[in-house]
């Protein structure tokens, strides 16, 4: 592969680069579940039988993978485009989505579920003050993060 000679028709160029695209999310679904399964969460999805040496041999295929990737499209005069999403933006993003499935466990929202008692409402009002503190303290956090990365305010978004 050292013969960067362009030798797939444009087509054929953006399907082997829609493929390597998909193969490098296919291998980051597999990090994902690599960190699901070491992760803290309430609700796990994944048994965590994966040890510590495993997994480092599990990313050193990943990151093998990936360097092969990065040799076939070179292999073509290829390369992954540029990131343009930031990432404290999808996380704000997804904290709005938290803000909002907070908001819905209030009790005129869960009246469609059946009535709620009184000791019920004021339970869920609890909560839900509860849990709108603890993700609005986050939120502004990253907010300010992102205030932060604004080109000409010091380290540049990327």
């Amino acid at each position: 592969m050292a013969d960067h000679s362009i030798t797939l028709n444009p087509s054929q160029r953006q399907r082997l680069l829609v493929t390597c695209k998909h193969i490098d999310s296919l291998l980051g679904d597999i990090e994902e579940t690599l960190n699901g399964a070491a992760s803290k969460s309430v609700f796990p999805s994944y048994v965590g039988d994966i040890n510590p040496l495993q997994r480092k041999t599990i990313e050193d295929y990943i990151a093998r993978l990936r360097g092969q990737l990065l040799k076939v499209l070179a292999g073509q005069s290829l390369a992954p485009p540029e990131p343009h999403i930031s990432a404290s933006h999808s996380i704000h993003v997804g904290l709005t989505f938290v803000e909002i499935a907070i908001a819905e466990l209030d009790p005129r929202y869960m009246r469609g579920y059946g009535p709620v008692s009184e000791q019920g409402q004021t339970d869920l009002y609890g909560v839900v003050a509860e849990l709108q503190s603890a993700v609005k303290q986050m939120h502004r956090y990253i907010l300010q993060l992102r205030s932060d990365n604004l080109p000409g305010k010091g380290s540049e978004v990327g």
